[in-house]
């Protein structure tokens, strides 16, 4: 068999393409889900245009710990939160999203009961609550002590919130490895030179 031959085979069976088009208005288009598999815990960086929930159910008061060398916080347990009490953090949880619709926990201070006010722990509550309502963005200003929100000047559409509870929100924020229940969680034993 020669190479003519090869080649007029090839050219017998032709593509019809007119059964691969698929129109764009099509509802059986292929539609995809993104999977929720990690929720930062973290103040929003300045650069970034974020929205708060407005739902309170979306709001958690709790106690965070930090620890050297570990990027995620550890939530602790009030029955072990007086124990932890000079290196944990009282905060507001807060569901919020940034442009991309990437989720994060924003952890707010809560107002001091004691009158004793932080103005930068003042104006990040402030700049949270207004972010409920608009697109902003955090940023520090030393000369004057305090966070400065930025409202985004462009008509950027309403987030679109994940349909998770907060409470499937939180479980994949911290899991099981990031949760304090007791004194012997390996957390508290390395915090305590323990282990």
């Amino acid at each position: 068999m020669s190479n003519d031959d090869d080649k007029k085979k090839k050219n017998t069976g032709k593509t019809d393409f007119s059964k691969f088009r698929i129109p764009t208005s099509s509802s059986g288009s292929p539609v995809t889900k993104k999977v929720l598999m990690h929720v930062p815990v973290g103040k929003p960086s300045k650069q970034k245009f974020v929205r708060v929930h407005q739902d309170e159910s979306y709001h958690f008061e709790c106690a965070l710990l930090r620890i050297e060398d570990d990027e995620r916080p550890y939530l602790i347990s009030p029955d072990i939160a007086h124990a932890v009490a000079q290196d944990m953090k009282q905060v507001i949880l807060k569901l919020a999203i940034d442009r991309q619709g990437n989720i994060f926990l924003w952890p707010v201070p809560p107002r001091q009961e004691d009158g004793n006010e932080n103005t930068w722990n003042q104006s990040q509550r402030e700049i949270a609550a207004l972010a409920e309502t608009f697109w902003v963005r955090l940023a520090s200003n030393r000369a004057i002590g305090s966070y400065e929100p930025f409202k985004a000047q462009g008509e950027i559409p309403e987030p679109t919130w994940p349909d998770h509870s907060f409470e499937e929100i939180l479980e994949i924020a911290f899991g099981s490895s990031h949760v304090i229940k007791d004194r012997e969680h390996p957390a508290l034993l390395k915090l305590w030179g323990i282990e």
